[in-house]
């Protein structure tokens, strides 16, 4: 379902009315996820459930428009909020990942939007969606792998510059 819903978003993204759509889709930003009725016709045939699986689609979708339809498969928000951090060498980024991945409902749509914003280039906005389904389950699992994630790669770096002293 996620992935049928982004290229969804990738064939408006290459049609003629992706110019209104975008400005629609980014503009439900400053509303709650689901509140702005213009960015209605865009998600709605997406939508199977009220509440957070209804929001995470409106979301997602903003988000998109946001970052243009820069999709990119296989790249998480987490790997590019790590890639953003080394880019800048600044803590600030990954005081904003732990932010994140404590927000709760009312916090998330704020939050998801200030780390997408830090991102260079595409993310996988069919992960971020099926991610975000699954935010609330008590087990936190999503957050745990966004964790590995981001942190993962901090031990590849170790271990690189470990291999590299040891040449």
């Amino acid at each position: 379902m996620s992935k049928a819903f982004v290229d969804w978003l990738e064939k408006l993204k290459e049609s003629q009315s992706w110019t209104a759509a975008r400005a629609t889709l980014r503009r439900s930003l400053a509303f709650a996820p689901g509140a702005y009725p213009p960015a209605f016709p865009y998600v709605e045939a997406f939508v199977r459930e009220e509440g957070w699986q209804r929001e995470a689609h409106y979301l997602v979708a903003a988000l998109y428009a946001l970052k243009d339809g820069a999709h990119q498969e296989g790249r998480t928000l987490a790997r590019a909020l790590k890639e953003a951090e080394r880019a800048r060498d600044s803590k600030s980024v990954e005081r904003r990942f732990l932010a994140l991945l404590d927000a709760d409902r009312d916090q998330i749509a704020f939050r998801l939007r200030q780390a997408v914003g830090l991102v260079e280039g595409g993310l996988d906005f069919a992960q971020l969606l099926e991610d975000l389904l699954r935010w609330f389950d008590p087990r936190r699992r999503v957050q745990a792998r966004w964790a590995r994630e981001y942190y993962g790669v901090r031990e590849e770096q170790t271990q690189e510059g470990i291999e590299e002293v040891k040449a």
